[in-house]
C-alpha cells in the first residue's frame, strides 16, 4: 500500500509541471515498478510524462533509460485490447451520422477501433480522450469518410493535429487524395472487415500490419537522420503517429545513449 501511495504522490508532482532531476530519475524507477506489476496504463502515463519532461531538459541519460520500459508498456497495452472486441468499419454513412464518441466507449470499451466521422476524425480523437479519461484498454486509429465516385472511401490519418478537406459528392478517390495529409491509409468501405469480432492472432496481425503501414514513412524518415538529436525528433514523430511503435523507442533509446555518452 504504501507504494501505491508514493506513486499517486509524485504522479501528482508530476501535474504541477515542476521536476527536479531527482525527481525524474525516480520516476524512471516508479513506472518500471508499475510495468512489473503488469499496470500498464499507470506505467505508460508515468514513463510517458517523464520522458516528455527529460526531452525537455534534454537529460539524454534519462531518455536512454526511459524508452525501453516506456515501449514496453505500450506493447503490452496494444496486447491487451487486441485480446478485446475488434470492429474496424465503426463509420459514419453520411453527413447527418453523426458517431457518438460515448456511445462507441460504452459499447467498445475494452478492445481495437477505427472510428471514421464524416469528413472529421473528432470522433475518434474524443474516443482517445475518454479512453485514456477512464484508463481503458481501447485504442483507435483516426478515422474520416468522404463520398468517393459511387461509394465511399475511408481515410485513416497519422496525427490528431492533420488538417482535413471538406468533403465534395463529385469527388474521385484521384482527386481527393493529393487533398489529404501526406501518408493517409486510403480504404473503400467494402474492404473493411464489417462487425464486430473478438480479437485472436489473426485480427491482430490484421491491426498490426494497418499501424506498420501508418506508421513506415515517418520510421523511415527516422531511419534517414545521421544527426542524434533529429533523429530522436523524428523518432517521437514516429511515435505520435504509433504510440507502440518498437523501432521507434529502440532508436531513440540507442540515439539518446549515444547523446549521454558524448556527453
Amino acid at each position: 500500500m504504501s507504494g501505491l501511495v508514493l506513486l499517486r504522490g509524485r504522479e501528482r508532482g508530476l501535474e504541477s509541471g515542476d521536476m527536479t532531476l531527482e525527481q525524474l530519475q525516480e520516476d524512471c524507477e516508479l513506472g518500471q515498478q508499475a510495468l512489473v506489476a503488469t499496470d500498464y496504463l499507470r506505467a505508460e502515463q508515468i514513463l510517458a510524462r517523464a520522458e516528455q519532461r527529460a526531452w525537455e531538459r534534454r537529460d539524454f541519460d534519462s531518455l536512454s533509460r526511459l524508452y525501453l520500459p516506456l515501449q514496453e508498456a505500450r506493447r503490452q497495452f496494444r496486447q491487451r485490447c487486441g485480446e478485446g472486441e475488434v470492429c474496424l468499419d465503426l463509420i459514419a454513412q453520411g453527413e447527418t451520422d453523426l458517431l457518438e464518441a460515448r456511445h462507441v466507449v460504452e459499447n467498445y470499451s475494452f478492445g481495437q477501433l477505427l472510428v471514421a466521422g464524416w469528413a472529421s476524425t473528432e470522433p475518434a480523437r474524443e474516443v482517445r480522450r475518454l479512453a485514456r479519461e477512464h484508463e481503458l484498454y481501447v485504442e483507435t486509429f483516426l478515422g474520416a469518410v468522404y463520398p468517393a465516385g459511387a461509394g465511399h472511401v475511408v481515410v485513416v490519418v497519422p496525427r490528431e493535429t492533420d488538417k482535413l478537406p471538406s468533403p465534395s459528392p463529385g469527388r474521385s478517390i484521384q482527386e481527393l487524395q493529393p487533398l489529404l495529409p501526406e501518408h493517409c491509409l486510403i480504404f473503400r468501405a467494402e474492404e473493411l472487415p464489417a462487425g464486430s469480432r473478438r480479437g485472436d492472432a489473426q485480427t491482430f496481425s490484421q491491426v498490426m500490419r494497418m499501424w506498420e503501414r501508418l506508421h513506415a514513412p515517418f520510421l523511415a524518415e527516422a531511419d534517414q537522420e545521421r544527426d542524434p538529436i533529429r533523429a530522436i525528433e523524428a523518432c517521437r514523430r514516429a511515435i505520435e503517429v504509433d504510440r507502440a511503435c518498437e523501432l521507434a523507442h529502440q532508436r531513440a533509446a540507442e540515439a539518446a545513449r549515444k547523446l549521454a555518452r558524448e556527453g
